[in-house]
Formats: structure tokens, sequence, C-alpha cells
């Protein structure tokens, strides 16, 4: 049976002006910068100097896209470095009162629901996410920690396991690689009374170094085995090129 617990919201000042939050800085950055290259074409970059503006053009593509994908305009990064886990998502949509983040088993979920009624009663309007983090093996999901900056920043972070050892050479290292080794689940829903819109998706993706190999030594072991006469089949013709597979005559 499932374990679960439900985790206080540490409520804190503004991301950028809270130095509690320094460690989460760069990886925000990068999680607005991939929403720039994705929605504008003006080949902004996030630095320090550039940081208001781009969170400004951030927010005014936020507002434009959020009714028709919650996701695809969300400033959302997911780090492992040194058996450490953290993500650092834009929450600003969500009161403090409409965001619920537990800890179930060996995941964390971050759930948002708004709901909000007409003063005539005439029209309702809802907005929910559902976000799902696999932790890594070497993370502690007992020291489980979140904050909330006042500007809308969720930050979820959970240490590295004392007496784990250290991750060996090769171990991921970029953003898309460390995203990858973490499962994550997601689904939203936007309804009016006018119209009833529903978005959902989910996605669960992993990455192994080893089946790259296995599979280039299966290949290699299917080809070996080939007869002669077949390799000698496999010619592949473009004008006056013609290339054999070894072996052939």
């Amino acid at each position: 049976m499932a374990t679960s617990k439900t985790l206080s919201l540490v409520k804190r000042e503004s991301f950028f002006d809270d130095s509690f939050f320094t460690d989460a800085w760069e990886d925000f950055d990068t999680a607005v910068q991939s929403i720039l290259d994705k929605f504008d074409n003006t080949g902004l970059k996030v630095d320090v100097g550039s940081r208001t503006q781009c969170r400004d053009l951030y927010s005014k593509i936020r507002s434009s896209k959020i009714d028709e994908d919650l996701y695809a305009s969300q400033a959302l990064q997911i780090t492992e470095k040194d058996g450490k886990f953290q993500a650092v998502m834009d929450v600003k949509d969500f009161s403090p009162n409409d965001l619920q983040v537990r800890v179930v088993d060996d995941r964390v979920v971050v759930e948002g629901k708004y709901f909000k009624k007409s003063e005539d009663g005439s029209s309702t309007s809802s907005k929910s996410f559902y976000k799902e983090f696999t932790m890594p093996q070497t993370a502690n999901i007992d020291e489980v920690a979140t904050a909330l900056s006042k500007d809308g920043v969720l930050t979820v972070k959970a240490p590295k396991r004392e007496g784990d050892a250290s991750k060996p050479a090769g171990a991921l290292s970029s953003s898309v690689q460390q995203q990858s080794s973490s499962a994550v689940q997601e689904s939203s829903s936007s309804v009016s009374s006018s119209s009833v819109k529903k978005v959902s998706m989910s996605s669960s993706s992993t990455f192994s170094s080893s089946s790259k190999s296995s599979f280039s030594a299966n290949n290699k072991s299917s080809l070996d085995d080939m007869s002669k006469d077949m390799k000698d089949r496999l010619v592949f013709s473009h004008d006056n090129v013609n290339l054999k597979l070894p072996g052939g005559q």
C-alpha cells in the first residue's frame, strides 16, 4: 500500500530577491530560455543583465498561450546533480491555497487546482495541473522540501542520501539526460461555461547507455552470421558509386 505525506509549502520573498533560491536561479533561467526559444524569434538570451526583460517577455508569452496548452509555455527545469534532485517551475497562475505537494513512496506529486464562479453564477472557470516526479535512488525521499516564492516560482528539492557513493564517471549531466532519468507525468484541464476544453498528456522516458551498445553488438552478430551469398546481394548504388558490405567480392 502506497504511503503518502503532504508537504508544507514554505513561503518566501520574490524569487530573484531571496538568496534562499540562489542555487535555483540558473535552472529557472534555463527554463525561461527554453520557452523563449520556442515562441520568440528575436534571439533574446537570458543572462543577469537581460533577466528582467526576458522574464517580462516570458510572462507575455505565458499569458497568451496558457489557454491553448497549460504546459507548452510553462517554465520547468529538472536537474539531478551529485545525487541530489531539484525541480523549479512557474506556478504563478495558482495561489498557495490552490497548490499541494505530496510524497508518495519514491515519487513527488505536485498538483494545482483552481475554480472560480462568476458573481451571478452564470459561468465558471477552472484550471488544474498534475506533475509527478520519480526521485533518483540516491536522493533522500524523507528530506524533500518545497518553497514557493512571492512571485510564483515553486522549488522542490531532495538532498543526497548519506552514505551513497558518488555517481560514476559518465553519469547523466545535460539537462535533457537529467530530465529523462526522472519519470514525469502531466495532465491539465480548462473549463468554461460556453465551451469545454480538456488537455491531457503524459510522458515518461528512460535513458540507458548500455542499450545502444547491446543493439550494436546484436546487429554486428547478425551480420557475421549472415551468409556470404546474402552479403553480396546487399549492394547500394548511387550514380557510379557502389558500396558493399565487408566480405563482398
